[in-house]
């Protein structure tokens, strides 16, 4: 079946902002049941020194029914690149997400402005050094840190101030699928590529009722010429940002070149400067040894 492929960013945002694809996938990546969804999407450009690359960002404000049944609210931050860069541009939106207030009702009834626990969610277009997993949750637990003793407790000073992490390393998300989250995700599995970057031919299960809603919101996004000339910006944007890339590190090649051409120079001089030395020493020695013979021959003439 051929969809629009979802690595693009003007594609993504538009299956996102369909909030209950977007309400069921969070669901199904935090594995709790998300009970309502409002979503601000935010895409964020920030130049560098090679080219302008785009985090897209969307901030959802949720509310989570958790296992004893009990109603809660919390942010929950996405973004997604498809270039690695700088990890501060990620902290920089996390930053915010933490200034941010939302009226919850106190004992009394009464709403107060009170800070919202956050859950970050990072898709990925580039593979990281050291996991090699495709999906990795990164929690937090209460641990005594003198008996090493694992809590079973929560406390809202502590969940305000650190929050859960999700990685969905996009690259990795190949072969078979063993749960819905894999199913789910598998619409953006790079082994279903086509010649044409701006399609996939999607391959997975259709049995499973949010991977169809995805799938026939990726064929309208096909269908869609305003998305296609949109694609066609991000190619030309993504070539613009190899071509510099290529420049750069060409120049890098050059300096890296230019300095060793400068330390072997700086090496040679300081062998000849040795080798010199070494010349000058040996002549010193031949000049003594012929000194002290000349110093023999004139005390053997001395003595007879």
């Amino acid at each position: 079946m051929i969809i629009a492929n979802p690595i693009y960013d003007v594609v993504f945002k538009y299956l996102l902002e369909d909030v209950e694809i977007a309400r069921e996938l969070l669901s199904t990546i935090l594995g709790e049941e998300i009970v309502s969804l409002a979503v601000k999407p935010q895409e964020t450009t920030t130049e560098n020194t090679v080219a302008s690359v785009s985090i897209l960002r969307f901030d959802f404000k949720a509310v989570l029914k958790t296992k004893s049944g009990e109603h809660k609210k919390a942010l929950i931050e996405l973004q997604k690149a498809k270039k690695v860069f700088d990890v501060m541009r990620f902290r920089r939106y996390l930053g915010d997400n933490y200034r941010k207030e939302d009226d919850i009702l106190d004992q009394n009834g009464v709403p107060q402005k009170t800070p919202l626990p956050i859950v970050t969610i990072y898709f990925l277009g580039f593979p990281l050094d050291n996991i090699k997993s495709a999906v990795v949750k990164i929690n937090r637990e209460y641990r005594d840190v003198i008996t090493q003793e694992i809590l079973e407790v929560k406390e809202d000073f502590a969940e305000l101030l650190t929050h859960d992490s999700y990685l969905i390393q996009l690259k990795l998300l190949v072969g078979k699928s063993r749960t819905k989250l894999e199913k789910v995700l598998q619409v953006f599995s790079p082994e279903y590529k086509t010649s044409d970057n701006h399609q996939v031919n999607f391959k997975g299960d259709l049995n499973e009722p949010l991977v169809k809603k995805i799938v026939a919101r990726l064929e309208r996004a096909m269908a869609s010429e305003e998305i296609r000339e949109k694609m066609d910006v991000e190619d030309e944007i993504d070539r613009i940002f190899e071509r510099e890339l290529a420049k750069l590190a060409m120049e890098k090649d050059k300096i890296i070149a230019a300095k060793d051409q400068a330390l072997e120079a700086e090496r040679q001089k300081a062998e000849i400067e040795r080798q010199k030395a070494e010349t000058e020493r040996q002549k010193a020695e031949v000049l003594l040894k012929e000194l002290a013979e000349l110093r023999k021959q004139m005390k053997n003439k001395d003595q007879s």
